[in-house]
């Protein structure tokens, strides 16, 4: 009857003659079935050189954690084969049922990272698995290791950097700076800091020298060190300044006048700017009724906060232009009426935006912008949130990977090295 059950098991995990179950223990107060395997065969594929070659020892008994069988707990124990190498070096053969230094069989990681994927959040996924979180991060980061391995190298068009605050603080290293295909919406890398150092270092992890001289646009903010980085790494992409971090530069100009002038109107007893930030700093389509005509009473009283929102939406008409030269007329003619307003503030984004017009206006060549490395943010923070937050840079990357790489994460099934 043992034996029976020992054929049984072997069958089900999908042994070949070279692995024989020796023991099965069932512990139904724990939940838990333990199957004990063992080399049957004195010889074994060297996974260096590929050439059969005779046992030279075993290693201490290792344990795998496979899938569930009728909900109880199921753990592989064996001792792993060595051979000697051609080289007369010890070599530890490659396991069919599990991946060098993983402590999860194949199969159990496919399913984890499955789970993974379709949970509502990690700690979800973590419960159902029943994992701890180094386990849960164990796997994820050794799925992500494959996926980035096979990952081709093809051309990659257009690309969007930005920054995503890691730690606490406003230094350089408490932020970690992203890179996405536009085209193939995906996180292709991320890198710690917002320097151009590590600009420079998340080129060079995301595209190889090939596919960094293929870029032909790079939607960022008007970030000096992204653009030195992309100058550098990037010969031939177009830096386009990303036109959603130019309309927050203009509802900061916007903000920063009602700030400036509701100080100025409360010393009068005047409240008529009191709690009205997002009158100016909404689009119409996200306000209520109520919302508009309050904003436009405001409106009719001729405050410079109102001029300035004016001169804010005056601006949209730059991106509705035919081409970048009707852009330039329009952006010449824009900036003098700013000038002309005397707005500080206004003329202080102006000024800014003058400086980096060619960034404005290479927008009408490729029309790209990071409005997909924003909606990744999104998935970030959500992450982050669920997480508590991460210290660790390299558990960061790896769970942005994990989610928004579309990376193939798949284990190999075909395992060589133990099958004669």
């Amino acid at each position: 009857m043992e034996d029976i059950l020992n054929r049984h098991y072997a069958a089900l995990l999908g042994l070949g003659e070279e692995w024989k179950v020796t023991d099965v223990k069932l512990d139904v107060a724990a939940r838990r079935i333990d199957i004990w395997l063992e080399y049957a065969k004195r010889s074994a594929i060297c996974p260096a050189c590929g050439r059969l070659m005779p046992l030279h020892d075993q290693q201490p008994e290792r344990t795998w954690r496979h899938l569930d069988t009728m909900q109880f707990e199921t753990l592989i124990h064996a001792k792993t084969p060595r051979v000697k190498c051609a080289d007369d070096k010890v070599k530890v053969i490659e396991l069919p049922w599990a991946e060098k230094g993983s402590r999860f069989t194949l199969l159990f990681e496919a399913f984890a990272i499955r789970v993974l994927q379709a949970a509502r959040s990690v700690k979800d996924a973590r419960d159902l698995l029943r994992l701890s979180w180094f386990q849960t991060h164990e796997i994820m980061s050794a799925a992500v290791k494959r996926g980035l391995a096979r990952r081709d190298a093809e051309e990659i068009s257009f690309v969007g950097m930005d920054e995503k605050s890691f730690l606490k603080g406003k230094d350089s290293e408490a932020f970690a700076c992203l890179m996405t295909d536009i085209d193939r919406h995906r996180v292709l890398d991320v890198a710690r800091g917002r320097s151009e150092k590590g600009a420079t270092a998340l080129i060079e992890k995301a595209l190889n020298p090939l596919q960094q001289y293929m870029v032909c646009g790079v939607a960022m903010d008007m970030s000096a060190p992204f653009e030195n980085a992309v100058r550098k790494l990037m010969p031939c992409a177009d830096v386009v300044f990303d036109k959603y971090h130019i309309e927050a530069h203009l509802n900061e100009g916007v903000d920063n006048t009602r700030k400036g002038e509701n100080k100025r109107l409360l010393e009068a007893d005047d409240k008529r700017l009191a709690k009205s930030k997002y009158l100016w700093l909404t689009g119409f389509e996200h306000m209520s009724d109520e919302a508009i005509a309050h904003r436009n009473d405001l409106l009719k009283c001729a405050l410079d906060t109102g001029k300035a929102w004016a001169l804010k939406e005056l601006f949209g008409w730059f991106w509705k232009s035919r081409d970048k030269f009707m852009a330039k007329a329009n952006f010449t003619f824009w900036y003098e009426q700013v000038v002309k307003s005397g707005l500080k503030h206004m003329v202080k984004v102006a000024n800014t935006l003058k400086n980096h017009l060619y960034g404005l206006l290479a927008w009408f060549d490729s029309r790209i912008n990071n409005a997909l490395t924003e909606g990744f943010n999104t998935t970030i923070q959500a992450l982050k949130a669920t997480a508590k937050g991460y210290r660790n840079f390299e558990n960061f990357r790896t769970v942005i990977l994990f989610y928004c790489g579309k990376l193939d994460m798949r284990p190999d099934f075909v395992r060589v090295g133990a099958t004669l």
